[in-house]
């Protein structure tokens, strides 16, 4: 769970800072009753919101804010990978691979989302696929994700020895 929060509260600065640089995408509705400063403003809160409910395990409400945010920006993956993150908390790895690939759909170098994959895979059980998506976040990871990436080595370390074949030890 403290990897998984780790990633989350690194993704708000990222995720903040990306939010300050794109040019306003929120919801028609939205667009119309709202400034885009009252909409940065609302989206703050609602992300605020959301990781405050990660950090004290109440994952049901961090659901409930992603989905708001999701509202106010839909084109950002960034808040799908956060929701994967809360559904694998919330041990609905189903789910949280649809978000992660809905992330990957809007971004393909979302290499958070393929973090978010290895873990679901792992805990499903599907080392193979662990392993592929585990290599693709390093492959894809930049320098903001160098706290994850021993963890990714050690994870891949890990499953390729499982896979690997038993070798018969001689007989002493």
């Amino acid at each position: 769970m403290a990897a998984v929060l780790a990633l989350v509260i690194f993704l708000s600065g990222a995720l903040l800072n990306y939010w300050l640089t794109q040019p306003m995408t929120a919801a028609p509705e939205l667009e119309t009753r709202e400034s885009p400063s009252s909409s940065l403003s609302e989206f703050d809160t609602l992300f605020s919101q959301a990781v405050s409910y990660m950090q004290s395990g109440e994952y049901e409400q961090a659901l409930m804010y992603w989905h708001r945010a999701l509202v106010v920006n839909p084109a950002m993956p960034e808040i799908r990978v956060n929701m994967g993150f809360t559904l694998i908390e919330m041990g609905n790895y189903k789910a949280a691979c649809k978000s992660f690939n809905d992330a990957l759909d809007q971004n393909a170098y979302q290499a958070n989302a393929y973090y978010g994959l290895a873990i679901c895979s792992e805990r499903s059980g599907d080392i193979e696929a662990a392993l592929g998506f585990m290599k693709s976040f390093v492959h894809l990871a930049q320098p903001q994700h160098q706290a994850f990436l021993s963890k990714a080595r050690s994870a891949i370390w890990e499953w390729e020895s499982r896979l690997r074949p038993k070798q018969d030890t001689p007989p002493e």
